[in-house]
Formats: C-alpha cells, sequence, structure tokens
C-alpha cells in the first residue's frame, strides 16, 4: 500500500511538470458504460470448480484533460469514478465475501473505485475530426461495495442487498492496472471538442481471493465513452510541429 501511495504521488507531480511543457491544455468530463468481469491468472480458470463468472453492467463519469506536446501528441489524465465487479449464478450454496448465499441465486456484485488513467494519445486528422488511440496505466482506490442478491426460480426476484466490509474481507483497495482504446474526436468550434472511444481496461494487481479454490481475481472491463474538452490554456506548437 506504501508503495502504491508513492506511485501515486510521483503521478500527480509528473502531471504537473507535464502542463508546465505543454503546447496546448484542454479540460472536460467523460462519462461512459462498461461490461465489467473478473479474470483468475494462470493455469487455474478452467477448473470445473470455479463460480461462473458473468460480466455486469458498470458506469463511470469523471474529469479529463488534455496536454498537448504535438498535433499528433498529448497526454490524457482523468480522474473518473468507476465501478467494477461481477456477477455470480449458482444452483449451490456459496459463502462470498463471508456473506452466505443460498441455493439458486444469482449474485452481482459492484465495486465503486476512484481511478486515475494517465493515458498516452497519438491523434491523427485536423481540427474538425481525427481518430486516436489511447494507452497507458491506471491507479484505482476501492471507495466501497455491495452485493446485490437475487432468488431464481421462475424468474429472479429480488432478495437484499448488502455492503461489503472490504476490510474484513482482505480486499486489496489499491489498484494498478492498464488501459487501451481508439476513438474519434469531433470539433465543435473554439477548440472544444465532442469525443466517443472503445476502451479496454485490465487490472495487474490481484485484490481479492475467490472461494472454494482460493485464488485470487483480476478485474477488466470492455467500455464505450462519450466527453468534451474544451481549451483552458494556448501557447501554439512550435515551427517544427
Amino acid at each position: 500500500m506504501t508503495t502504491l501511495l508513492k506511485t501515486t504521488s510521483l503521478v500527480i507531480a509528473l502531471i504537473f511538470s507535464l502542463n508546465l511543457a505543454a503546447q496546448d491544455i484542454s479540460f472536460g468530463i467523460k462519462t461512459g458504460v462498461q461490461s465489467a468481469n473478473v479474470k483468475i491468472p494462470g493455469f487455474i480458470d478452467d477448473i470445473s470448480v470455479l463460480p461462473d463468472f458473468k460480466s455486469v453492467t458498470t458506469v463511470n463519469a469523471g474529469i479529463v484533460s488534455e496536454i498537448a506536446f504535438h498535433k499528433n501528441f498529448a497526454i490524457q489524465p482523468e480522474l473518473v469514478f468507476t465501478q467494477k465487479g461481477f456477477k455470480v449464478k449458482e444452483d449451490f450454496g456459496l459463502d462470498l465475501f463471508n456473506i452466505p448465499l443460498p441455493l439458486g441465486v444469482t449474485a452481482l456484485t459492484k465495486f465503486n473505485y476512484l481511478e486515475m488513467p494517465l493515458l498516452a494519445k497519438a491523434k491523427f486528422g485536423n481540427e474538425s475530426a481525427n481518430f486516436y488511440v489511447v494507452a497507458g496505466p491506471t491507479f484505482g482506490y476501492a471507495l466501497n461495495g455491495k452485493l446485490d442478491t437475487r432468488a431464481r426460480v421462475l424468474f429472479e426476484i429480488d432478495l437484499f442487498e448488502t455492503a461489503i466490509d472490504l476490510d474484513a474481507v482482505g480486499y486489496e483497495r489499491w489498484e494498478v492496472g492498464g488501459m487501451a482504446g481508439a476513438g474519434v474526436s469531433i470539433g465543435t468550434g473554439n477548440g472544444s471538442q465532442l469525443f466517443f472511444d472503445v476502451r479496454y481496461s485490465h487490472g495487474f494487481t490481484q485484490p481479492y481471493d475467490i472461494p472454494v479454490v482460493r485464488e485470487r481475481v483480476q478485474h477488466n472491463s470492455l467500455g464505450l465513452n462519450i466527453g468534451f474538452m474544451m481549451p483552458i490554456g494556448k501557447k501554439g506548437y512550435s515551427p517544427r510541429a
């Protein structure tokens, strides 16, 4: 945890340094929806005793900035509230996060994260429209989590919603991951831009154990985003740009 805190502090310091060297700076907001799930690294994901993990639909929203050094290259730091999680459908009893689940149950688990992606951005096009790709590390902190339980008979019936005590179940709140994606940006005048992109995110750290096999999992998601940015500072590109 101490190492992750130091890493996050270094990232914030790096962002301030990049602002000083930037040619153009834009700032805006974004939101999106993603399909989130978990993955068990290594060979064990083929073992039949594992729960049947299913994807859940989650959301994100936050602020985004673009620190441009060239007309074709920028750094894009973000600060986003995002949700991660998974769904389990089981026909036998299972103890998940110290919460006993009954027979024939669907358990929908979601974790709320504050996440900071730091993305390198390559752009191709002009001010009217351009295509871009992004990739880089993400640094997240789990704020809280909940388990929504639904009974399955002829159809699903909501049973109960339980807050997950992350510390009690040994959940590692700090997460380091990676993100990559591609999108389109459309100019809306005065340097402002409306953008749409698709991104894949994968956690490198393993925050918690799955019952039965006692193997730790990693978060991953695939999502669609929409956002708007407007310039807040412009120095102009150098003649060599």
